[in-house]
């Protein structure tokens, strides 16, 4: 296709997903952290940061690394099974100024589910080279999500399919500075990739092409093919034969870093600080477009002519864009207690700074204007409570609750990312296979409360404004069920 300058309407909320790659998150944890990177945690609902028991340490307190003893390797294969349902209520496409009226974009009542089951794994290994030095690398999924609406869902103008896949390598050193104390740092090597797809809503160029033509034909004295173009325009405005839609790609590599220690006072007593900095990203990405085949010939001639500044809406070419994206950080202090030589109890709180997200900006490859949709996040917490029965020489018993609060305000929730407040029940079990290894499972049950969604893509007031002006109008209801399997082993 030739190259052209494009308008943004079409292209700004798209683009505007692919900040949104790293930033959306299935149903499985609060914001956008993917919240299962250890088996033996999710026992506890991620309360167990302080047990430090095996090498998945290396993820909720890396200062563990001191208490294990040679080399220790956990492999961890978790299952996720979402279950996502928006209803209807009331999704609409508008054109300001055109005088038209809002045109459904959806049925009222209407039900789509978006979400399949996903298989995520995580590696870790650590070696105690001294009694005070020991090393450890972690290879982990810290953000994902794979959303697949319905083609003609209420909402396509905003979304139809997102899938972020990420990792993240993390290579940690450990001191254990007084027989007390213990110190850990490291680094985190993180690389993401996204792929995004949305419907376009090239009724609303034709449209608007449509009434300045007859704008032109009444100014020229034409009253009735001003009046047919009118019609015309009334006629094509909102019909969904002639959407179109375009697919965007984006990737990065950046780092970031963590510190933690982990301090015993007494035997059986763990206190935890583990603290995980931002990361900053700029994704790179691509985009491609596909036109409607079903544009009337009648049409064409009029968005072609000058109402429409000579650009055809046919004219738009894949493009470049990207976008800044700084993940938050986060701080966690965590406890464990042993109550009794069978029993422990355990606790964990994390604060994440979310509310460093305001905005997202939209820098595009050619003179277009910065495109921006609205966040708003506010800062995040999750509190976590858990405890451990060993029941027999090689079976312990685990059991967790969490409450998750999202860091998604109701008033900017969007379909990318349909966060709500949840709540996490989890059990779990450890088998000592032998001396040298063992094995977790857990199961855990997440419910998210609903979720109302009122997202109007209007850029936020500013100006100039290139908007598609669909709004997404619904409700959420989300619950999931996670699985994990860990295999634990000490050479």
């Amino acid at each position: 296709m030739r190259r052209n300058p494009r308008p943004a309407r079409a292209l700004r909320p798209l683009l505007a997903g692919i900040a949104l790659l790293p930033l959306a998150l299935s149903a499985q944890a609060g914001g956008y952290r993917f919240g299962t990177q250890s088996a033996a945690a999710e026992g506890t609902a991620n309360a167990n940061a302080a047990e430090a028991a095996d090498a998945s340490t290396l993820f909720a307190n890396p200062a563990g690394m001191t208490r294990l003893s040679g080399w220790n390797f956990s492999g961890v294969l978790d299952y996720l099974d979402a279950k996502a349902r928006f209803t209807d209520q009331g999704s609409t496409i508008s054109l300001p100024g055109s005088g038209l009226q809002a045109r459904p974009t959806g049925t009222v009542g209407d039900t789509v589910d978006f979400t399949k089951p996903a298989v995520v794994p995580h590696l870790y290994a650590s070696y105690r080279a001294s009694d005070t030095l020991a090393y450890g690398v972690g290879f982990f999924v810290p953000w994902g999500t794979k959303l697949d609406y319905r083609a003609d869902w209420g909402g396509r103008y905003n979304l139809q399919k997102v899938e972020m896949k990420s990792f993240s390598l993390n290579p940690n050193v450990a001191w254990k500075a007084t027989p007390e104390l213990s110190l850990a740092g490291g680094i985190n090597l993180q690389y993401m990739e996204g792929k995004l797809r949305r419907a376009v809503p090239y009724a609303s160029a034709y449209a608007k092409g449509l009434l300045g033509a007859a704008g032109q034909a009444a100014a020229a004295g034409a009253p009735g093919l001003a009046l047919q173009l009118q019609q015309q325009a009334a006629q094509v405005f909102g019909n969904p034969a002639y959407d179109g839609s375009i697919a965007v790609e984006g990737k990065d590599w950046s780092l970031g870093f963590n510190l933690a220690l982990l301090w015993e006072p007494a035997a059986g007593t763990r206190v935890g600080l583990a603290y995980r900095s931002s990361v900053s990203h700029k994704l790179k990405g691509s985009a491609d477009w596909t036109q409607p085949t079903t544009l009337p010939a009648n049409v064409l001639a009029a968005i072609t002519g000058t109402p429409y500044n000579g650009t055809s809406a046919l004219d738009h070419n894949d493009s470049d864009a990207s976008v800044a994206v700084r993940t938050p950080e986060s701080l966690s202090l965590h406890g464990f207690q042993q109550v009794t030589p069978t029993v422990a109890v355990m606790a964990d709180f994390t604060w994440t700074r979310d509310s460093q997200l305001k905005q997202l900006r939209i820098d595009f490859a050619n003179t277009t204007p910065d495109s921006i949709t609205p966040e708003h996040w506010k800062d995040s917490t999750k509190v976590s409570v858990g405890a451990q029965w060993k029941v027999l020489p090689a079976l312990l018993l685990r059991a967790g609750y969490s409450k998750d609060l999202s860091p998604v305000p109701s008033s900017t929730r969007s379909p990318a990312l349909p966060d709500a407040h949840r709540t996490w029940l989890a059990l779990g079990a450890n088998w000592a296979l032998n001396d040298s290894s063992s094995v977790d499972f857990s199961f855990g049950h997440v419910k998210l409360k609903d979720a109302a969604m009122n997202a109007t893509d209007d850029g936020e007031g500013e100006t100039p404004c290139n908007c598609s002006y669909a709004t997404a109008r619904g409700n959420y209801a989300t619950k999931a069920t996670i699985f994990g399997v860990q295999f634990n082993h000490k050479f």
